[in-house]
């Protein structure tokens, strides 16, 4: 990625035609949070429209038929789940670090032009890997360091997901304060009655968190990070034009540098997140225990943003984390 391009404002048409990556683009967020459900999983019916998934238009409906609701007024939530892993040197195996577990609701709004705006909330709270119970101190195992353990809570993370003539669909979104605009492959495959969607988040930007304001936190003044989600849903439901949702099950893949919690710093190696994600019919499906530590310290993230948060600042763990926390001293 050219980062000049991304100190410099642009118009949409000049960000999507730079093409800033090779990869593909949603939101959370994705956005981390794209892992969102619905209120409403209605079973198909024999009545069905068979969707021209080549279409930049009908795709992108598609896709947001299955990752949250049509219908402007339901917000959807969904769950995700798994292991966090850490990599510092290659000649030795990943190694395991930590759980986590959490959700996002997301809203859409369709557009006049065919485009969709996405609002999206999430958060998410780290796990022993031992006991399974959500944990305040983590101690590092590479640095022997007890650290406070921050949750993800990104209370905006907002998306414009478009149908460009010259690139079919794309994405324009707020990364820490950098609007970027990049194609988005909806990447779809069928087995029979099986639908299969990926959608893939490459991305890289400036980081907030500068090594020489944050020496303990920061991973390097620029942040690459790989996301990708995988869904299967039944095309049937997708196809069903009585119905505003389909449901899904499927994976969150994400590879990224180290978290500022972690206290790392500049340290060689990166993270890997293996989560698997389902959408859910309504807040009432999360587990139990994941519900009871949001109702206690996060309230406000069972709800997508309103619809008066477009157009502000996305949150990021890194954008967050410079927001709410102040400079550890640097080793002596």
């Amino acid at each position: 990625m050219d980062s000049n391009w991304m100190n410099k404002p642009h118009t949409r048409r000049e960000a999507l035609g730079s093409l800033l990556m090779a990869g593909s683009m949603t939101g959370g967020g994705l956005l981390l949070s794209a892992c969102a459900g619905s209120t409403s999983l209605q079973k198909a019916t024999a009545d069905r429209v068979p969707v021209d998934l080549k279409d930049p238009a009908q795709s992108l409906r598609a896709f947001i038929k299955l990752t949250g609701d049509l219908d402007p007024a339901k917000e959807t939530p969904g769950w995700f789940g798994g292991t966090i892993f850490g990599d510092t040197q290659r000649n030795r195996p990943l190694m395991p670090l930590i759980g986590v577990e959490g959700f996002g609701v997301l809203r859409t709004e369709a557009q006049p032009d065919g485009s969709f705006r996405m609002f999206n909330r999430e958060c998410a709270f780290y796990k022993d890997l031992k006991t399974g119970e959500f944990i305040d101190k983590w101690t590092n195992p590479y640095t022997k360091e007890v650290c406070d353990v921050k949750p993800i809570h990104n209370m905006t993370v907002n998306a414009h997901l478009i149908v460009d003539k010259k690139v079919g669909t794309a994405i324009e979104m707020d990364f820490d304060g950098k609007l970027m605009a990049v194609p988005l492959r909806l990447g779809w495959d069928t087995f029979g009655d099986k639908l299969f969607s990926t959608f893939e988040v490459h991305t890289g930007f400036p980081s907030e968190l500068t090594p020489e304001k944050w020496p303990r936190e920061s991973a390097g003044k620029f942040l690459r990070i790989a996301e990708i989600f995988q869904r299967v849903a039944s095309l049937a439901e997708v196809e069903n034009p009585a119905t505003t949702s389909a449901d899904y099950s499927g994976t969150w893949t994400r590879v990224g540098p180290w978290l500022p919690w972690m206290r790392q710093g500049q340290a060689d190696g990166s993270l890997l997140f293996r989560t698997f994600m389902t959408k859910l019919g309504s807040i009432d499906q999360l587990p139990a225990g994941l519900r009871k530590i949001t109702e206690e310290r996060l309230p406000e993230y069972f709800q997508a943003p309103p619809a008066s948060s477009w157009g502000s600042k996305n949150d990021s763990s890194f954008s967050v984390y410079a927001r709410e926390n102040t400079p550890l001293p640097a080793k002596k």
